[in-house]
């Protein structure tokens, strides 16, 4: 869409005349816009510069009645643009639109399943298991067995599983985990066979993990009140583990480390209702480091949906920050923003 948005003039032409004359890049999409509506719409405007809206807006307020054959033109020349090169499917374009479309959690879930068309094995079967279950399951073995089967699961499954554990016990099982060695085949294949009574899926040999980032990536996916409590007691029990994650955790007010221009590329990225419920959670200096990067009256929009918002829970602010962050991740992962050094630990040279 943004290939519509041609500097050729902002005044529409007369769309009633019935003599055919070329329509500009900002008109075409301008109806375009105005046809998709604002839900099937809204995506694209999202994609949209600042400059870009403003354009395309004020073409589109000044537009009459749009006779069905300018409509259909437009329409037509657009889609013979998108079909005009060559469309390949496979793998590796399935899995660049998910990343970039998608949530980070979400899309490589599903990439995974397409990358595992199989029968579930094990270890996927345990993370699909409702975590109340698996933590029930879980309490009749030891903590360094728990810690094992934790650390073979993802970040995110880990943090569902590990939260329904009393504090005592998860305490315990962080410890362990961030003192994890290589454990022999054998050992694993006990694990796993007395995990197969309950879940009847072979195992697949799975590769050796930093268990400290292991860790680091399953407390990002924690709330901040349980994430609190588990770092002041590895404090208390493993300080130097607790040093080591929280050098490799990163978090929403890690972003106050950005540039102007990857704030920027970050906020044109962002949903708006996302960004709205992180900073009504946020610290007042949260706040004015990205008040600081937009226009007044863009902070003061923001400043008046946060207002509107009424209360908010705790959890969902959590859950939008932890939005904000991974999103910025995404874009540095891409190349679009540069992190902090040490912000993301899967980017390596």
């Amino acid at each position: 869409m943004n290939a519509l948005v041609q500097s050729s003039g902002n005044t529409p032409p007369a769309v009633t005349q019935t003599r055919p004359v070329p329509v500009p890049g900002p008109v075409r999409a301008a109806i375009l816009l105005l046809a998709l509506g604002e839900e099937k719409g809204g995506v694209i405007w999202q994609s949209l510069s600042q400059d870009e809206v403003l354009q395309v807006s004020t073409i589109m307020a000044k537009l009459g009645p749009i006779p069905r054959e300018l409509l259909n033109g437009v329409a037509k020349e657009f889609i013979r643009g998108m079909t005009s090169e060559k469309l390949n499917g496979g793998p590796e374009p399935t899995e660049k639109i998910l990343m970039g479309s998608l949530p980070r959690q979400k899309a490589r879930a599903v990439i995974d399943d397409i990358k595992t068309p199989e029968a579930p094995t094990l270890w996927q079967r345990l993370e699909r298991a409702k975590p109340e279950t698996l933590a029930t399951f879980l309490t009749r073995e030891s903590s360094q067995t728990i810690a094992l089967i934790l650390d073979r699961l993802s970040p995110e499954a880990s943090a569902r599983v590990i939260a329904r554990f009393p504090a005592p016990l998860a305490s315990d099982i962080i410890d362990r985990m961030t003192r994890l060695e290589p454990v022999p085949e054998t050992v694993m294949k006990v694990i796993e066979s007395m995990l197969e009574r309950e879940f009847v899926t072979p195992a697949k040999k799975t590769t050796i993990r930093d268990p400290i980032e292991h860790v680091a990536a399953m407390f990002n996916a924690l709330d901040k009140g349980m994430e609190t409590k588990l770092l002041g007691a590895l404090d208390h029990s493993n300080r130097d583990a607790a040093q080591k994650l929280r050098a490799l955790m990163f978090s929403f007010d890690d972003l106050a480390a950005l540039d102007n221009a990857a704030v920027q590329t970050l906020l044109r990225s962002v949903e708006r209702d996302t960004l709205v419920k992180a900073l009504k959670g946020a610290t007042r200096a949260m706040r004015d480091f990205f008040f600081a990067q937009m226009s007044q009256r863009a902070a003061r929009g923001y400043q008046d949906d946060m207002d509107a918002l009424g209360p908010v829970r705790l959890r969902e602010v959590d859950d939008a920050q932890r939005a904000v962050v991974n999103l910025a991740k995404d874009l540095a992962a891409k190349g679009e923003l540069n992190l902090p050094m040490g912000a993301d630990d899967e980017m390596v040279g």
